[in-house]
């Protein structure tokens, strides 16, 4: 880590003198800024899942929920998941290469155009199409980590890895794509100044997700019961319910999300 230290050290130098002075200013007061926080009832999520009975009330609230359940319950075996990519030693390099190509580059320009042209008639296609994909990166561990995904006995060693590989990838587009859409739920439904404060908030409550994951997540070491090994025994893994708490949490989220866009969102149709 040392070596990515001094490269992000350096990167920060060069934009702190490289820049115009314009940009080193102090930016513009926002008059109310918190006062218009707390009447959008941001409450902390933590106190929301202690009690129960105060729940989140709007998309900014269930955006915090979104980012914990998802470090909490994914974020430990996260490297472990990307690398299934290159994990394989029946495909060769090139091939894994060129599946990263197709459907990181050509598939997802492919729907991002698609998306982005029925966007212009209705603002609301991206969102409601990124709630329907359900927990694609679920999905996308669950292939990547629990040695599913290791063997596939259609044309060979060769193509199965590739076909293992193509599938990994085609989820981690919807992933994408999901991103985008819960993205757009945020731009429909706040300001910019509370996007970024959003956004900046999200990355804290990740980082403290991340390290009680890494603690006390059934999964911290490994895929544990929550991507259970389905290629021995589909039917045990099953009878797992950390199996099952982890997957209605990530389907929470889609069901949390279409509950309050239609109610929040700034241009209805």
């Amino acid at each position: 880590m040392v070596p990515i230290a001094i490269f992000l050290w350096a990167v920060g130098v060069l934009l702190f003198y490289g820049l115009p002075t314009y940009y080193r200013q102090q930016p513009g007061k926002v008059p109310s800024f918190y006062t218009a926080l707390l009447r959008r009832k941001i409450v902390l999520v933590s106190v929301a899942f202690s009690f129960p009975t105060i729940m989140p009330t709007n998309s900014l609230q269930w955006f915090f929920v979104m980012v914990i359940i998802q470090n909490y319950w994914m974020s430990a075996p996260y490297g472990r998941n990307w690398r299934y990519l290159f994990s394989s030693v029946h495909a060769p390099t090139w091939s894994i290469f060129a599946v990263v190509i197709i459907f990181f580059v050509l598939v997802w320009g492919g729907l991002l155009s698609i998306l982005g042209s029925l966007t212009r008639q209705h603002s609301w296609v991206l969102p409601i199409f990124a709630i329907s994909l359900g927990a694609p990166r679920w999905c996308q561990m669950l292939w990547g980590t629990s040695n599913i995904g290791l063997y596939i006995p259609w044309g060979g060693q060769t193509i199965g890895a590739v076909l293992g590989r193509a599938l990994w990838s085609w989820l981690g587009v919807l992933d994408a794509i999901q991103g985008v859409g819960f993205g757009m739920i945020l731009l429909q439904t706040l300001t910019r100044v509370h996007i970024a404060f959003t956004l900046i908030a999200a990355q804290v409550l990740g980082s403290v997700a991340t390290i009680a994951a890494r603690a006390s997540a059934p999964n911290n070491i490994g895929p544990g019961d929550v991507f259970p090994d389905f290629s021995i025994d589909w039917k045990e893994p099953l009878g797992l319910h950390w199996f099952w708490v982890a997957l209605l949490f990530q389907l929470l989220i889609c069901v949390g999300f279409f509950a309050f866009f239609r109610k929040e969102q700034l241009s209805k149709p």
